[in-house]
């Protein structure tokens, strides 16, 4: 099994900022992709689409994103906060690979984690939004 992905950033912002970004369509459209959709509790489901594929991620722990069964079945991803001074260290790990995973594969998918991490600290910071994906709508949400 292959070593889970760990990503860390220092974000000069308040913890509930970050939370919220993480944990609100709203939020998460500002820093990954625009069509997000995602309530921030227990047992829901966000969607993630990209202009054609969709990422589905049920929440079983506000903390704790596993995967959809798909290509990155039984994978989870995990976003830690911890205060420090007037902002927060943000730790996600990408994990629970399966063994038949390219190295390639886990490159290209930390590369991306670490575009979508660096939005996150830009948008929780400047509240500017800066997607890294602007994806369009499906037309039925149209």
């Amino acid at each position: 099994m292959a070593a889970p992905i760990a990503l860390a950033v220092s974000v000069n912002a308040p913890a509930d900022r970050i939370t919220d970004a993480l944990s609100t369509s709203e939020g998460l459209a500002s820093f990954w992709t625009t069509d997000s959709h995602a309530e921030p509790h227990t047992g829901s489901v966000a969607r993630f689409g990209f202009g054609g594929p969709e990422l589905q991620m049920r929440i079983d722990r506000l903390d704790d994103f596993p995967m959809p069964p798909g290509h990155w079945a039984e994978t989870t991803v995990t976003w830690d906060l911890t205060q420090s001074g007037d902002g927060a260290e943000v730790l996600l790990q990408h994990g629970n690979w399966p063994a038949p995973i390219e190295q390639a594969e886990l490159a290209a998918t930390a590369y991306t984690w670490a575009l979508i991490l660096t939005a996150l600290k830009g948008y929780a910071e400047t509240g500017t939004p800066q997607p890294v994906f602007a994806a369009t709508p499906h037309p039925e949400e149209s």
